[in-house]
């Protein structure tokens, strides 16, 4: 009886172990799996490629050329910086369209680039952007329009400007369409005369007392976009020239006061508005950081600020949105 007992649990003591053995094997082979898969131990963590000198790891870029856009989506009234990649001369190009329209071309950083400006109302949609070599090739990239939120303030005419009434609404309308008028008819220059990021026209930090874009609510009936940066500045702030440039105008206009245009060339203008004093003159060539005038309060404002505009071939963008782009900060 004590042999047969024995021999009993000999055998239950033989069946644990196998038991246990098996487990510890069956654990053993997950583990293995496991980190096959997974070297680093983290769930559903795919291994990273190594690199040795004998296998490096191969980094997929974008073949070049190819056109980038920046940013790459544009909001109604931004502008854009639009380079193709991997193209280093003018020469090499045929054309290059936005929308079937002709871009100017330039150098910037090496590469060939174009500037665009997206009218304030422009449509907004996607919009195909081509480039055509002299040897043949095309390379085709697309630009978003993104809509941009529509926003209306009341605003009031100036006393100066016969106040709030019929009159000074219908004058107000006639005497803007015949400034935008000569404004547009300035010749302009056609080589790119700025090698360097572009500055501020005021010194220290910027303060936007009246955003680009919104609709102002004049009078009953007349509605006007604010197609300019008002930055605040008291009277007779000395005001700088953002980049090197030809002065196209330097003279006083009924609604934007004294004002002074600069030509940056590649169809790019800055325009300085309801000054109090001038220092430049028709033609005069100046460079980053001069000083081109004073700060006031003349024209189509009521208290002292610096109306900044910035200019894209007659299209007047957002400036904060350009100095994102090209400007030094």
């Amino acid at each position: 009886m004590t042999h047969h007992t024995q021999h009993q649990n000999h055998k239950r003591n033989k069946n644990f172990w196998i038991i246990i053995f098996l487990a510890l094997l069956a654990v053993s082979g997950v583990i293995f799996w496991f980190n096959l898969g997974n070297p680093k131990g983290v769930p559903g963590a795919k291994s990273a490629p190594t690199s040795t000198k004998s296998n490096p790891v191969k980094v997929q870029t974008r073949e070049k050329p190819y056109i980038s856009v920046t940013p790459s989506v544009v909001e109604q009234g931004n502008p854009a910086l639009i380079t193709v990649e991997g193209a280093t001369t003018t020469q090499s190009v045929q054309s290059f369209t936005f929308d079937n329209r002709p871009l100017y071309i330039f150098l910037h950083e090496g590469q060939v680039s174009a500037l665009l400006g997206v009218e304030l109302r422009a449509i907004p949609g996607t919009y195909p952007l081509v480039i055509t070599f002299k040897d043949g090739r095309q390379i085709k990239e697309n630009l978003v329009i993104e809509e941009r939120p529509v926003v209306q303030k009341p605003f009031d005419i100036p006393e100066k400007l016969g106040g709030n009434t019929y009159a000074s609404e219908r004058e107000l309308i006639s005497t803007l369409a015949l400034e935008g008028k000569i404004i547009n008819a300035l010749p302009v220059v056609w080589e790119k005369l700025w090698t360097e990021k572009f500055g501020s026209p005021l010194k220290g930090p910027l303060v936007v007392a009246d955003d680009y874009g919104y609709t102002r609510l004049i009078g009953k009936s007349t509605t006007m976009p604010h197609k300019g940066t008002d930055l605040e500045a008291p009277m007779g702030t000395p005001v700088y020239a953002m980049n090197r440039g030809v002065v196209k105008f330097a003279s006083s206009l009924r609604n934007y006061g004294d004002t002074v245009i600069i030509d940056h060339g590649a169809g790019l203008q800055t325009v300085y508005m309801h000054l109090s004093k001038i220092n430049v003159s028709l033609e005069q060539k100046v460079e980053k950081g001069d000083l081109i005038a004073l700060s006031g309060d003349s024209g189509y404002t009521l208290n002292p600020h610096l109306h900044l505009t910035i200019r894209i071939w007659d299209i007047s963008i957002d400036a904060m949105k350009f100095m994102e782009i090209l400007g030094e900060n």
